[in-house]
This record gives C-alpha cells, structure tokens and sequence, in this order.
C-alpha cells in the first residue's frame, strides 16, 4: 500500500476535534503515520498527494445504532421484516452498506437483524469480500414473547434468555441487545410497558460480561429503564418518553444514551410508514421533542445513529444541536464518543497518530455549520480511498 498524503486546509483533531488549519495528514498501512503542518510535512518518495480546498478532514462517521435488513425509505420497511426472506433481507442490508459509507459513515454499530444478517455480513467485510462499513454485530435482539415490533425474538423467562445470549456470544457478537419497551408510544398516554422483567435483563448483562460483552437496551423511559440501570444496561437507545424521574435515574447512572431522534423529529421519514404509524409519529412528535431536549438538558453523555435511515446520519447532528447540544459534543457522539461506547475509543473515531485511517473531507467546517456533513466528497477507510469526488 503506497503513502498517502492528505492536505486540507483545516483538519479536526484528537478526541475533541480541535481545528487546525493547513495541516498534512501521512497515512502509511491503513494507519496513521503523522499529522503536521503542511510547512513541516516532509516530501515522501512515491507518496500520493491529495489536497483539499475549502474542506474539512475528520475521522470518519460512526453510526450507533442501525439496522443491516431495515432501509427506512423503503414503504412499509417495518412491516417488511415480517414476511421477507434472508436472501431479500440481505439485499436490503447490501444497498445500505453502500448509502452509509458513501455518505461518510466508516464504522456502523449494528443492534440486531434477523438471520444473524449482521453477524455474516460483519465477518465478510473483514475477510474483503463485501464493501461497507466496518460492523458491530449484536446479533438476535431479545424482547418479551408479548414485546412489540418485528426485529426482537420472542422471549419468556431468564432461562430464555440465557439459552440466546449464550448463542448470540457463540456467534462472535460485540454486543446484546434487549427491546424493553415499545418504539412508538400511546400518543394519549403517558404510560410507557415494559416487556422484559429485572431478572430477565439482569440474565443477559451477567452473561455478557463473562465474556465482555456490554448490553444495549431499546427502552423509551418508564419502569422498564429503571430495570435497565439497576440491571447493568450500558447504554440506553432512544428514551423518546424521558419524564424528569427518568432523566434523574439516568443522571445517576453510569449509562450512555443513544439518541436516534429522527425517527421522530425527520418529517420526511412518515413517508415510508404505514398510515397507522406516520399518524402516531405525527402526533408524539410535540411530545418528544421536549422530552428529548429535557434529557438533553441534563448533560448525559450521549452518541448517535439513525435507526436505519441509511446515508442520513449526519442529519442526526443537526437535530443534537437544536436539542440543546454544543456542536462539538455533537459531532463527537458520531466520532470519538462514539468510539468509546463501541470499545473501540483508542482505535478510531479521532485523527491521532496511530490511529486507523478512516477520515472522510467536509465541504466547509462542521464547527461553524453542520449541515456541512451531508457533502463529503471524500472517504478513507483504513487507508483506502472508497470516494473521491
């Protein structure tokens, strides 16, 4: 693999994207070798030059929370998942890895597909025979065998649970995921179920961690996330009904929230739903909104994904910020706090010597206007250019 050099006129750098201006940026083996002022940069024999006007290099998107076999700007993708086979599911998981490395996201932390999508595909990205973002896989999701949506198995009883988790963790995930909770709530009720008991929740953390594997729970607020933190959930996914007794709980607490609030707050996303859901949607969107920026408020340390909105992430940004998010803290949940809940913080997810190179070019400065993520011209995924414009 033949040196690379990468001049920008600013770069972000480290785990707070400090910007830098006229930097060099030498990538050697799919790492990191320096990163200097182009005045300072030395001339390499053989090396590739490549320079960017009027952009930004920073590390590479880490989307937190998708689905491989949902596409949500396919109609009805929910309803989908009920009938459609692996093969077909895996086509849709194949158009998906190509919008979200496009689109700059190098690294996707997956929470849960059916087959064991993820797993497969997770293993043929490593060995170089499908193109996509780098996989977290958390394998079968687990919900309570009276739990809602389409993505979880049906499960009753702790002895349930650990029969999948210990198959899950057989397969070679990085991650369990439990659905506790509904996604969409009553929108004219306050009350929030809960699918999965204390004992069950506890069950799966106390498996993971004999092999060090951290828990996700799907869980919009209610008792169901009080059995999340006194069971040892790590991190929280969604929380669209955060009350302040739940916003207290997590304050408390040691766990990281994934916030996924576009399903909510993107309008454009009730155009692929059922009717049933986009008027649910619709109507819990006031509602969500305040019980976001409520959580929001309370400085919980957080991170990013979509929902399996694929090549929309950077939209997520967007809607940190009008949440009462700094823009930095924002474009972290997506880069080096991402990384840190993904286990993988002194890898990727910053510009650092040593680092992998996954670093994607910005039209513009994200720091002064995030919009600026939806053009990137440019991608690099462990030192291999996947676009450039």
């Amino acid at each position: 693999m033949n040196d690379m050099i990468l001049k920008a006129d600013r770069v972000l750098l480290g785990e707070d994207l400090i910007p830098k201006e006229n930097m060099a940026v030498i990538v050697r083996e799919g790492k990191i070798e320096d990163i200097l002022s182009q005045a300072e940069c030395p001339e390499i024999p053989g090396a590739k030059v490549i320079e960017f006007k009027d952009k930004t290099l920073m590390p590479g998107m880490i989307e937190c929370h998708n689905h491989l076999s949902i596409d949500a700007t396919i109609p009805e993708h929910l309803e989908l998942l009920a009938w459609s086979t692996e093969c077909e599911l895996t086509l849709i998981a194949l158009d998906g890895f190509r919008k979200d490395l496009m689109s700059g996201v190098t690294t996707a932390r997956c929470m849960g597909d059916r087959f064991y999508i993820d797993v497969t595909l997770k293993k043929l990205i490593q060995q170089g025979k499908v193109t996509g973002p780098k996989l977290l896989a958390a394998g079968i999701g687990m919900k309570g065998s009276h739990g809602a949506g389409y993505i979880g198995a049906p499960h009753c009883g702790v002895e349930e649970i650990r029969k999948t988790t210990r198959e899950n963790l057989k397969k070679g995930v990085d991650l369990l995921k439990l659905f506790i909770t509904p996604g969409v709530p009553d929108p004219d009720s306050e009350f929030v179920p809960s699918f999965l008991s204390l004992e069950e929740i506890a069950m799966a953390v106390n498996e993971g961690a004999k092999k060090n594997t951290p828990v996700a729970a799907h869980c919009i607020g209610g008792q169901g996330l009080k059995d999340c933190i006194d069971g040892g959930v790590q991190v929280i996914e969604h929380m669209y009904m955060c009350t302040p007794q739940d916003a207290e709980w997590l304050a408390k607490s040691n766990c990281v929230v994934d916030f996924t609030s576009g399903i909510f707050l993107d309008p454009t996303r009730e155009e692929t739903l059922s009717a049933n859901n986009a008027y649910r949607v619709r109507k819990n969107r006031p509602r969500v909104r305040e019980r976001l920026k409520l959580l929001m408020s309370t400085g919980v340390p957080y991170v990013l994904g979509t929902d399996a909105y694929h090549g929309y992430l950077y939209r997520e940004v967007g809607y940190a910020v009008e949440l009462g998010s700094d823009v930095v803290t924002a474009l972290k949940g997506v880069t080096s706090n991402a990384a840190k809940v993904c286990g993988l913080g002194d890898k990727i997810g910053s510009l650092k010597k040593g680092y992998v190179a996954d670093i994607i070019a910005v039209d513009g400065n994200p720091l002064m206007d995030v919009t600026c993520l939806s053009k990137v011209p440019f991608v690099m995924q462990d030192g291999k250019v996947m676009k450039q414009e």
